[in-house]
């Protein structure tokens, strides 16, 4: 029996890791120093101890060689007892009878020191020193041996055990006359002492190291991390409505500088885009507004003949009919062009995809200017055209001379002039028309106005005349989707509009940005 399989569960969104900066950074700054403590203390400590040990063997070689002279010279065992004890040295003379004499504490004849052996020394002498010529073993005392021939260590005075010498102590052996013996041992309780001190004030040193750096290293990654704390209450205040606000780091090279000046670049271009899109909708807005007006007045006059048209029936006069139905034809005409209009700036705002070619721009300025001749026949319509080329759309390209034509045509007075002139300009790599007509100039401040949508700089003349405002505002669109541009330079005589476009067309697939 199969199973139908399970549907997948959606992947969930990668989130950002978003530790502690304060902590890792406090952390790996102790870790740090401990670290560093800890080799010091270990090497002040290894130094220490080769230093107080070496010491210590230097004083038992200096012992040996004074106790080899002693016995040379037949001193008694009390006599080797009183001459080299002291100084970390401890003796232990035993006769051939097994009689003891001098440090208690000094394990008796024929026992080994604990962990090690003893070895002769020098002449046939026994050591158990590593630095006198034989083993170091560490030497811990008995206070009393099965042996009936050895006789017990007597206890020191006052009652107190023999204390035996450290676990790290030197040993040496020396045979004397009459068969007697002569332990030395370099007794290390004192090195063992002051190591152990050394490392108690070590450590404490080390732990009270580590709370100040603590505190220091605290103190000092707050102070550091400050700005992100300002950044962090700017976006609060950015949140709160406060969109001008902003950083303006004082030295943006900095590692804080260049995160502060990224996030004041983010938040211009995010302010720029929140009010560009405002424009936007407000642009729209209007537009919908102002179309819902042009649109209501042809859509009128249709409903009113047509009404009349209803009313009046089959018996009115033929020639009122026809004035009517002439009426009725030119209404709907208006409200198709400017519906037509209308969607050509929607097709311009998606990103206009022009079909570029080889175009004669000097041949569509002519077909243009012949035709404005021919439908304003009261004005003189000339030209002055160079030989031009360039890689564009000739639909496009005749469009916008046409509007601007006709734009030239509306706003020339009787008897006016309007000028098309062609020119090619190699080293710009580009092609210009410019279509100039006589009449009244353009205010400096309307001279961008202009290309404005449904925008008429005379609002109380007919709009049969003054069109619907669109028209130049669809050339530009059509001239900046083939990578030029429509400008309207200043001109005290009249009004100039100049088409420019590049002679290598649009880039590929070009259009005007949605």
């Amino acid at each position: 029996m199969s199973s139908a399989a399970a549907p997948a569960r959606p992947t969930a969104r990668a989130r950002t890791a978003t530790p502690s900066l304060r902590r890792r950074v406090t952390a790996a700054v102790l870790g740090v120093v401990a670290v560093l403590l800890v080799l010091v203390v270990v090497l002040v400590d290894v130094l220490l101890g080769a230093r107080l040990e070496s010491d210590l063997d230097s004083e038992l070689r200096d012992r040996v060689v004074q106790a080899q002279q002693l016995i040379a010279a037949g001193a008694t065992p009390e006599e080797l007892v009183t001459s080299l004890s002291g100084q970390q040295i401890r003796i232990k003379v035993t006769t051939a009878d097994g009689k003891v004499t001098g440090d208690p504490g000094l394990s008796p004849p024929g026992t080994p020191p604990p962990g090690g052996r003893r070895d002769r020394g020098p002449d046939g002498d026994r050591t158990g020193g590593d630095d006198t010529g034989g083993d170091t073993t560490d030497h811990a005392g008995d206070e009393h041996t099965d042996d009936p021939a050895v006789v017990p260590a007597a206890p020191v005075p006052g009652g107190r055990p023999p204390v035996p010498p450290d676990i790290g102590s030197r040993t040496v052996t020396l045979d004397a006359t009459d068969g007697a013996e002569v332990e030395l041992v370099a007794d290390a309780a004192d090195v063992t002492q002051v190591r152990n001190g050394l490392r108690a004030v070590l450590a404490g040193s080390v732990l009270l190291t580590l709370l100040v750096a603590l505190g220091a290293v605290s103190f000092v990654v707050r102070t550091a991390l400050r700005p992100l704390d300002r950044m962090t209450a700017l976006a609060g205040r950015i949140t709160a409505g406060e969109r001008d606000a902003r950083l303006r780091p004082d030295r943006p090279h900095t590692d804080l500088g260049t995160a502060a000046a990224a996030m004041d670049g983010m938040l211009d271009a995010l302010t720029d885009a929140e009010r560009r899109s405002r424009e936007e909708a407000e642009r729209t807005r209007v537009f919908l507004a102002d179309a819902a007006h042009e649109l209501r007045t042809p859509l009128s006059g249709i409903t009113a003949v047509a009404e009349t048209l209803e009313r009046s029936g089959l018996d009115a006069d033929p020639a009122r009919r026809a004035r009517r139905l002439e009426l009725l034809l030119g209404e709907t005409r208006r409200a198709g062009r400017l519906v037509t209009d209308m969607l050509d700036l929607a097709r311009i705002d998606g990103g206009t995809a022009v079909a570029p070619r080889e175009v004669d721009v000097a041949g569509i300025a002519r077909a243009e200017t012949e035709r404005a001749a021919v439908l304003a026949p009261g004005l003189t319509v000339d030209g002055r055209r160079e030989p031009a080329t360039v890689r564009a759309d000739p639909q496009a390209v005749s469009r916008i001379l046409a509007n601007l034509l006709d734009n030239a045509r509306r706003h020339t007075p009787a008897g006016g002039r309007i000028d098309v002139v062609t020119r090619a300009d190699p080293a710009a790599g580009t092609v210009s028309v410019s279509v100039r007509n006589t009449g009244t100039p353009i205010a400096d401040g309307d001279r961008e106005r202009v290309f404005d949508r449904l925008v008429r700089l005379q609002d109380a003349r007919d709009r049969d005349s003054g069109g619907a405002g669109l028209g130049l505002a669809i050339a530009r669109g059509l001239a900046r989707a083939h990578g030029g541009d429509l400008t309207c330079p200043p001109d005290d005589d009249g009004a100039t509009f100049v088409l420019t476009l590049p002679v290598t067309g649009p880039d590929e697939g070009g259009g005007l940005p949605s």
